[in-house]
């Protein structure tokens, strides 16, 4: 209005294009301060822990062992979270969590750790190669069984073979 009683609307167009473009930097910085913020995590108190959570993560925990252990599914060469999910009727996610939260370790860790404990079982009753072993406990490489074996046993499968074998009778 200032412009139209001292100039008579002269600098008009100039005004309005200026304040389209302050208007739309403020638009975009607004855009990128929001995109930027995350909302702080509130520390859980003393006596928050969700106990339902918990003990959902325990029962998830035995189905899982069931499976593995009695049906030995660690058995199989092919296993997957999404497949290990389905066998145990559990939400692979909620699987992966409660292994991550009450072992400390991921599944394929987890899964591994009961394929490692048949190929010492194996290793140390039978005659078997450690190939073979390798294979009967669930692993399809020689390589990533060597790696969890050592990660496992801090030694290699013939170490461990020649130093847990009962002496012959």
């Amino acid at each position: 209005m200032l412009d139209f009683e001292w100039s008579r609307g002269e600098n008009v167009p100039m005004i309005v294009s200026n304040a389209n473009l302050l208007s739309l930097f403020l638009a975009g910085l607004t855009a990128t301060v929001a995109a930027r913020a995350r909302a702080m995590p509130v520390p859980p108190e003393e006596g928050d822990r969700d106990d339902s959570t918990s003990e959902r993560d325990r029962d998830v925990l035995e189905r899982v062992d069931r499976l593995l252990a009695d049906q030995k599914l660690f058995r199989d060469e092919n296993l997957t979270l999404a497949r290990l999910a389905r066998r145990a009727g559990v939400p692979a996610r909620q699987i992966s969590g409660a292994i991550n939260r009450l072992t400390g370790r991921n599944v394929s860790q987890y899964i591994n750790d009961f394929r490692i404990a048949e190929a010492c079982r194996l290793l140390r009753d039978t005659d078997m190669p450690v190939t073979s072993a390798m294979l009967e406990s669930g692993f399809q490489t020689k390589s990533n069984f060597n790696r969890e074996f050592r990660r496992v046993t801090a030694m290699s499968p013939a170490t461990w073979r020649a130093e847990n074998r009962p002496p012959p009778s």
